[in-house]
Parts: structure tokens; sequence; C-alpha cells
């Protein structure tokens, strides 16, 4: 073999080294960027000391989140999309008529928004109760949803919270060594 011959052999092997180094480095930046704007959605239960309770949805993604399927589900049953007509049944079932923000197939959630989907702004422990038992015991939810790349559907349910208090370490009591109720959230909230 001679000199220019083994030239040529280096220079395709650093060709197609480059080559390579070249597609991993376009596939990383890729997956880079689809991350980049990944949507985290959340759903929960909530109850203020202000007086507002109710369902919860939130963003808490780096990019926006677009739904494109909803299930509402009510004592294990599938009652159909979360849509004004599936659900105004069950809110003519409590004693105050609750607010409620749709979720449509297309609908984004913006990166950091909260919106309150089913929701009582003058909560009463005695008169809402089977309200609260209802959210935090009888009604499911599933969001089907994905980033504006489209590139993977992912999903977020609702699935309540246990109506019982969380009997806390001797360190969560307060000085009269009653437990904290759990149910109580005095933590600020943006609603959008």
């Amino acid at each position: 073999m001679d000199a220019n011959s083994v030239t040529a052999i280096c220079a395709t092997v650093i060709a197609v080294a480059s080559l390579m180094v070249s597609i991993t480095e376009a596939r990383a930046s890729r997956r880079h960027n689809f991350q980049s704007v990944r949507p985290l959605l959340s759903l929960d239960c909530l109850r203020l000391n202000s007086g507002l309770a109710g369902i919860r949805i939130r963003n808490a993604g780096l990019g926006p989140a677009i739904i494109r399927v909803t299930t509402l589900f009510l004592d294990g049953e599938e009652i159909g999309p979360w849509e004004k007509q599936v659900v105004d049944p069950l809110r003519g079932t409590f004693a105050v008529w609750p607010n409620f923000s749709t979720l449509r197939s297309g609908k984004p959630i913006p990166v950091g928004q909260e919106l309150m989907i089913l929701a009582i702004e003058d909560y009463d422990p005695a008169r809402d109760a089977e309200f609260w038992a209802a959210v935090t015991q009888r009604i499911r939810i599933r969001v089907q949803y994905e980033s504006i790349y489209a590139n993977e559907r992912q999903e977020a349910w609702f699935e309540g919270s246990p109506s019982r208090k969380i009997e806390l370490p001797r360190q969560g009591r307060d000085a009269a060594g009653s437990s904290i109720d759990s149910d109580k959230q005095t933590g600020p909230s943006q609603l959008l």
C-alpha cells in the first residue's frame, strides 16, 4: 500500500466518523427541542380557606399542552367527554351550581396556567358536603394531551383525594397537640 492509498483511507474514515457525529448531534438537538417544550399537566382537588373548592388543572411543564381527548368517569362508569352537555346533569345535582370550564379537543393550556374546571367559590362544608364527596370520591377524569410538536400523547388523571385526615408525626402538631387538617390548603393560588 502506498502513501496515497493510506491517505485516502484515513480521509474516508474521518469523513464517515464526522457524518456519524453530525447525525448523533442532530438527533440529540431534536430530542432537546422536543423536551424543551414538553408540557406536564396535573389535576388535583383544592379547598382553600378563602372558600374556593373544586378540581384544578395546571400546566407545570415547559411548553403549552394541547388537549386531545378528555373522559369523565362517575362512580367508575364512563360518562363522556369533559364538556358542558355531559357535565351539566352532574352539576344540577349539587346544592349550589358549580362553575365549570370545558376541556375541548385542541384547547391549549399555556405554561404555568391554573384553571379551575369545576369549582364552588363560596364553599360551605355543611351545604356542599355532597359536592366535596363527589370531587374527592366519585369523579375521575382522564386527559390526553400533547406538545406543540404533536410527537407523543401523554395522559393525566384526576383520581380524587381521600377524605380522611392524615395523622402527622409529633413535630407536625401545633402547641395544643391537635393534628393539622390535610384537607385545608392555605397557599395562594393564581387562577386564570
